[in-house]
């Protein structure tokens, strides 16, 4: 009985502090979309680190990394994920922007494209993007990769 009261407690808490405001849960969109000859996903994930004891991401080309110790403090990492025939393209040359569409339209706000993959992982798991920082709201994002079509994804962030 002690248990499971422990157990339930536990269980409330835990529920409470995803409830507490300011605190952000992390939220991980994934939209794909065929442009020209290659097929496009853009994934809009929580920041991840380039340095640190704590590396996620292996940045290797392009802009530079928009670091979470950073001036700016990013809170997103919104990047996209390029493939050909069902392969990895591993030497795009890709351009991001976006725009909040609501709570207010911004205008196009370019992305530094850094090439990255995984840390500890092969060039099978590029992709190009950068982190930044997003607030609550509706939002629009533009690729083009290589000479191909644009592709256009929309997408909502909230806490």
């Amino acid at each position: 009985m002690r248990k499971k009261i422990l157990f339930t407690s536990l269980i409330i808490l835990s529920f409470g502090f995803f409830m507490i405001p300011g605190v952000t849960r992390a939220q991980n969109i994934s939209k794909t979309q065929k442009a020209g000859k290659v097929s496009v996903t853009l994934k809009v994930l929580p920041a991840e680190h380039f340095k640190g004891s704590d590396v996620e991401m292996k940045w290797d080309g392009g802009a530079k990394p928009d670091y979470i110790q950073g001036s700016s403090m990013p809170n997103y990492h919104l990047v996209t994920f390029v493939k050909k025939k069902g392969k990895p393209v591993e030497d795009a040359s890709v351009t991001i922007s976006y725009r909040e569409l609501s709570p207010n339209k911004t205008d196009w706000m370019s992305l530094p494209v850094a090439r990255m993959h995984v840390a500890g992982k092969s060039l099978k798991t590029t992709h190009y993007g950068n982190n930044a920082k997003l607030a609550d709201g509706n939002y629009e994002a533009r690729v083009t990769v290589n000479d191909n079509p644009p592709a256009t994804f929309r997408f909502s962030l909230n806490k």
